[in-house]
């Protein structure tokens, strides 16, 4: 055996901790929504399960206004700590054409 790790090892292993980060993290939005009174909306490959190597991870925030700038923080702080690429965004900035969208694809959690 050569020691050496292929490229396609390398992404097939980040492709691997992008699903584990995204699952730890669905639990963890979750509880921090219930406990803080919105939702959270994974979207994208990340909740379809195909993310690749290079993918981010798709969140949309839906909270109270006083409480948006928090919940997105903590998401993206989630985020990071599990070397997870963040998309978020705001309902409140968003049209409803794209949040219309990402509820039909996404996941909720609450």
């Amino acid at each position: 055996m050569s020691g050496y790790v292929t490229l396609r090892e390398r992404k097939d292993a980040k492709v691997a901790a992008i699903k584990a980060g995204a699952a730890e993290l669905e639990a963890v939005l979750a509880a921090y929504a219930r406990e803080h009174g919105g939702r959270y909306i994974l979207f994208g490959s990340a909740a379809r399960g195909d993310a690749r190597y290079s993918s981010d991870v798709d969140v949309l925030v839906d909270f109270p206004i006083e409480k948006e700038l928090e919940a997105w923080l903590f998401a993206e702080r989630q985020c990071f700590d599990r070397n997870l690429v963040p998309d978020i965004h705001i309902r409140a900035w968003r049209t409803d054409q794209f949040v219309s969208r990402v509820e039909k694809e996404g996941r909720e959690l609450r």
